[in-house]
């Protein structure tokens, strides 16, 4: 069983004495236990629980150890890494993607693979692989929904800045795909955009004011994207009752509101990317092309609840089956002045 725990990072060169690196290379690596380091508390609430559904399971199907460290715990990401690299891991999994850069600096020196979040630059080769997400794809199913489903034909993002700067050209990205399929059902629908936090703030207090002015403005639906801050978005909406609704990320907010006020949820599983890395480490392939996950191997998908209409979930999918059939190309918008263009009328800068 995974076995969880913290330790107080103190010198870490200290623990380098007889431990050997077990890059990638053409012959494989035989995986026998790796580490999984998370942010728990310190995101999105689903973030960390769902990968941690995932490992969970590795010793028994894939025979395979999984050390969990808390890394909300610590300031020192970097030492946390390092520390688990020395402890006979032959795969790191840095679960967040404010750990990307540290990872990436880790891998090269005690040459352990480590899996990260974004599309990296690290040209280590066996050392590091990046976890890339069909985000606008998505984001545009989600939009496909919110539209049929809005009464008052106005809906709204919000994005929070509260994670690396990969997080937030995610969030925008899937905000504007958003924004597109929601277009594409009827192109008068109102559609607000805001941006909240900056430089890796974003509270529960601020997007709850925020969605509160939205609601309070006519905005029916609320899309809410970042970390642990986007229920302050689902306080408001129950605050406000009435038809208004919420759409979540990651995973499935119905337990978290008394009443059910999600129209439904982009979810994320990280089964596809997770055991592919491992597999290409056996394999001698590891870093080799992104992790993805994508809407045809379920790495992201649209989760109906009983508030979403099934004329809207069965549009969504069809736009789907158009996208995987490359028939449906959806904008790209990794900032935020590329997602007010996209609303402006104007083509977006990706």
């Amino acid at each position: 069983m995974a076995r969880a725990r913290w330790t107080l990072l103190a010198v870490v060169a200290a623990l380098a004495i007889g431990v050997t690196g077990c890059g990638s290379g053409e012959s494989g690596t035989t995986v026998r236990k790796i580490a999984f380091v998370a942010p728990y508390g310190d995101n999105e609430p689903d973030w960390t629980l769902r990968a941690q559904e995932v490992v969970r399971e590795f010793p028994r199907y894939l025979g395979i150890r999984v050390d969990t460290v808390d890394a909300s715990q610590t300031s020192d990401i970097r030492g946390a890494l390092a520390q688990v690299s020395h402890e006979r891991n032959q795969l790191v999994i840095a679960h967040d993607g404010r750990y990307a850069a540290a990872a990436e600096a880790v891998a090269g020196e005690t040459k352990v693979p480590e899996l990260v979040w974004g599309e990296g630059t690290s040209a280590r080769r066996g050392l590091v692989g990046h976890i890339t997400v069909q985000d606008k794809e998505a984001g545009y199913m989600a939009g496909i929904v919110a539209a049929h489903a809005a009464i008052t034909r106005r809906l709204a993002v919000i994005v929070l800045a509260d994670g690396s700067a990969w997080d937030t050209a995610t969030w925008n990205r899937m905000a504007g795909g958003f924004a597109a399929g929601a277009h594409s059902v009827d192109p008068t629908e109102q559609v607000k955009y805001v941006q909240v936090g900056q430089n890796g703030s974003a509270t529960v207090e601020e997007v709850h004011d925020v969605a509160l002015r939205l609601l309070k403005s006519g905005s029916q639906m609320i899309f809410t994207l970042g970390g642990r801050s986007t229920l302050g978005a689902l306080r408001a909406v129950e605050q406000q009752q009435g038809e208004n609704q919420f759409i979540s990320v990651i995973g499935d907010k119905s337990a978290f509101n008394r009443e059910n006020y999600v129209l439904e949820s982009v979810m994320y599983e990280f089964k596809p990317a997770f055991e592919q890395a491992i597999e290409d480490l056996r394999r001698g392939r590891f870093g080799k092309h992104p992790y993805e996950l994508t809407l045809r191997n379920r790495g992201v998908y649209i989760l109906p609840t009983g508030r979403t209409p099934l004329d809207a979930y069965e549009a969504a999918i069809a736009a789907q089956r158009k996208i995987e059939r490359g028939q449906l190309r959806v904008p790209e918008t990794s900032t935020s002045e590329a997602v007010q263009a996209l609303l402006a009328g104007q083509t977006p800068q990706g």
